[in-house]
């Protein structure tokens, strides 16, 4: 459909870039630093060797460059998938593992790797990124050789970040295509590459052309093997080990097409259904894919995750009532769960199931939630497994597809809504082709990709419904899992992390050092690792006493950029609000979209309504990336807030869209205009801005000029503060019968 004029204009990106963000060396003729590529014939990319660019900027990138929040998902990604490895070789699938390909403490970091890849793995227990399951390679490749490299903690941290930022971007070129999550075996032939050759400092032709023979021979999965058998434990193991492969054959000389992405010829032609090369360049330096990952607190698919949570939920409810007394247990999802259980169905699922199974078993899962009040490592093992009341009630398990749920997880940034965007009007066609209903539920075309991840979200929720037989029913309902990416939750990703990793029995001296990773030196780097990952039979005595070994202190070269914590924190506590808001009038939009002046509540006297907010806080923040652009190119700055209080223009934004893109529109306003902010220096705080101010009328409040300092800090302790109330107040308000 054709974009209102309120629409959000094409992120555009100022030439003012931070440590860290590409540069116009970096990329192709004709590109800018979104990632936007010149057009061929047949819409391929005209010239871009995007694995030249990639290697350019990834084989430079410091750990300084990426933001302190970015930093902190880096632990917290390393604490969870180190206790995804504790899990996994806990476990009786973990000992054939081991007896198969050894420890993941054994001398050769090849073969390290590939048993650790394999552990991690196995039961369904690691992370995820808006574009991936990183950490099998990202993570692994970076650990397992940080011994022999001699790695200090903040080389080990670059080589994490590197690696994700690389083989998350390949993974979202190709995410609109047949493989996806655990599927797409090449993120790992990225990541395994990025991983070891950062660690390893190498120069950018020998990541060119190790990239580009590692995709030149890409896995290809089989749903045969994938989705019931232990042949998925393949799945990242194997490009992870081509990945090295291509490392050495690169460091000695051999070559690869630099040009293998993106050739009409080359993997996305044969891997993506709707190639995205954009999404490989995009924001470099300022667009961080690290900070999308959600963190699982249950074994299992990411889209059964929800409804565990709310099963485990129900729990409490159920004292007192058997597996006999459930008549039926209905959960309610997204296309993404209700996909899946169809899936799962075509095998047949039982005790002697293997844990590829198991994860996918949505039923099995619930069930065991519901009667057990969690789900561990165990459950998905004898003699857990071999319990008949799971089976009992897992048969009474009903799987349904909810549209509105479908539309939450369309609009979210994972794990396909940020592909979807940079698509734009291909995307339905796409959609459509895999689930006609879907289609109906996307989000307008017109919405642009993020410019920036920092409060990106993952709501693949869900609704679980308990019948009981003697007329009772409960109900649980989360719009996300726990531990899901968003700005709205505030979860402690870091709790999450530390508390899976203890839970499985690991070391709490670990978690101290990896706590303060980035000061740690090369030996206590290889006594975290080996602390991290020992069995009962690995001895690991303490460190000799005497001083700490050498670190490297970071710096915290943010000091000549404007401070962003009050500003961060008001607006993650406005998009609660408007989360919830969105939420709480899904009842009323269904009846029909309100008015400008109205809120699908009862307004409260003399205030503005839900809709009517969420639009003005949209534009305003819109106004305020482009006067923010003007302060960072040093251009004559101003700002005029008429545009977001035009009535006109309100009521053309609240009439063409849902209160939940009203929602995501506030959202990723915010973020760009508190991404463009983060990078303007503490000099630039004093430039004046020629500010005009306007009321609900179009009556002049204030003309003159204002420090751009003055105005961050008004945004930040007066607006935004007094919306989010604004919106506490409606949602506290009592409706009209």
């Amino acid at each position: 459909m054709p974009a209102p004029e309120t629409a959000p204009p094409t992120q555009a990106n100022p030439d003012n870039l931070p440590p860290g963000q590409a540069t116009s060396d970096d990329l192709p003729p004709g590109q800018d630093a979104s990632g936007a590529l010149p057009r061929g014939p047949g819409g391929a990319p005209a010239s871009a060797a995007v694995f030249r660019r990639l290697a350019r900027w990834g084989s430079r990138l410091d750990l300084d460059d990426a933001p302190d929040r970015v930093v902190a998902h880096l632990k917290s990604q390393i604490l969870s998938q180190l206790g995804a490895a504790r899990a996994g070789y806990a476990h009786p699938l973990g000992r054939r593992i081991t007896q198969a390909y050894g420890s993941p403490l054994q001398d050769d970091p090849k073969h390290a790797v590939h048993s650790l890849s394999m552990a991690t793995l196995c039961l369904d227990f690691d992370d995820t990124a808006y574009a991936g399951h990183l950490s099998h390679s990202t993570v692994n490749v970076p650990l397992m050789y940080a011994g022999s490299l001699g790695l200090d903690g903040r080389q080990l941290l670059t080589s994490v970040l590197a690696a994700n930022e690389t083989a998350a971007r390949v993974t979202a070129a190709a995410t609109l295509g047949p493989f996806r999550g655990q599927t797409a075996g090449h993120t790992h032939l990225a990541g395994a590459v990025a991983g070891r050759l950062r660690a390893e400092n190498a120069c950018a032709d020998i990541w060119a052309n190790a990239l580009g023979m590692a995709f030149s021979v890409p896995t290809w999965s089989l749903a045969r093997g994938f989705y019931s058998t232990d042949a998925k434990l393949l799945v990242a193991a194997v490009p992870v080990q081509i990945g090295l492969s291509a490392c050495d054959g690169a460091r000695f000389g051999l070559t690869g097409p630099e040009d293998v992405l993106e050739h009409p010829q080359g993997f996305l032609h044969r891997f993506a259904d709707i190639p995205l090369p954009e999404e490989a360049l995009a924001g470099l330096g300022s667009l961080w894919h690290t900070e999308t990952f959600s963190y699982k607190i249950h074994p299992g698919s990411a889209y059964t995750s929800a409804a565990v949570d709310c099963a485990v939920e129900l729990h409490a409810a159920l004292e007192g009532a058997g597996p006999g007394d459930i008549a039926e247990v209905v959960v309610e999802g997204s296309i993404f769960t209700a996909g899946l259980d169809r899936i799962a169905r075509r095998h047949r699922i039982g005790p002697g199931s293997s844990v590829a199974a198991l994860n996918f078993s949505l039923p099995y899962n619930v069930a065991t939630a519901l009667l057990t009040g969690s789900l561990l490592p165990a459950d998905l093992a004898h003699p857990a497994v071999d319990r008949p009341d799971r089976w009992e009630v897992a048969a009474r398990v009903r799987v349904e597809h909810d549209p509105a749920l479908s539309r939450q997880a369309l609009l979210a940034t994972a794990p396909l809504g940020q592909a979807l965007r940079r698509a734009g009007e291909r995307a339905e066609a796409w959609v459509r082709a895999i689930d006609a209903d879907a289609a109906e539920t996307l989000p307008p075309s017109w919405l642009e990709p993020e410019s920036d991840f920092r409060w990106a979200t993952k709501n693949l929720g869900a609704r679980v419904t308990v019948r009981l037989r003697d007329g009772r029913e409960l109900r649980a309902e989360r719009h996300s899992a726990v531990g899901a990416a968003s700005g709205a939750d505030g979860v402690d990703h870091a709790a999450l992390a530390r508390a899976k990793f203890l839970a499985n029995g690991g070391d709490p001296e670990a978690v101290d050092l990896l706590h303060r990773l980035e000061t740690l030196g090369p030996e206590e780097v290889r006594r975290l690792v080996r602390l991290a990952l020992a069995g009962p039979d690995d001895h690991v005595g303490r460190p000799p006493a005497g001083p700490r070994a050498a670190g490297h202190v970071r710096d915290t070269r943010k000091g000549t950029a404007m401070e962003t914590s009050v500003l961060e924190e008001a607006y993650a506590g406005l998009i609660t609000a408007a989360t919830g808001a969105a939420l709480g009038g899904r009842e009323s939009a269904a009846g029909g979209r309100e008015s400008a002046g109205g809120s699908g509540e009862s307004p409260l006297p003399g205030e503005r309504g839900t809709d009517w907010t969420l639009a003005h806080i949209a534009l305003s923040d819109r106004l305020l990336s482009s006067t923010a652009r003007q302060v960072l190119g040093g251009a004559e700055a101003g700002l005029d807030n008429g545009p977001a209080m035009d009535p006109k223009a309100i009521e053309e934004l609240t009439s063409t869209v849902d209160r939940d893109v009203l929602v995501e529109l506030v959202r990723r306003n915010a973020a760009e205009f508190v991404g463009l902010v983060a990078r303007i220096r503490q000099d630039q705080q004093a430039t004046p801005v020629a500010v005009r101010l306007v009321g609900d009328e179009g009556q002049e409040l204030f003309s003159g000029a204002v420090p751009w300092g003055e105005i961050v800090r008004m945004r930040a302790e007066d607006h935004i503060p007094g919306h989010t109330e604004r919106l506490r107040r409606i949602a506290r308000a009592p409706r009209e019968s």
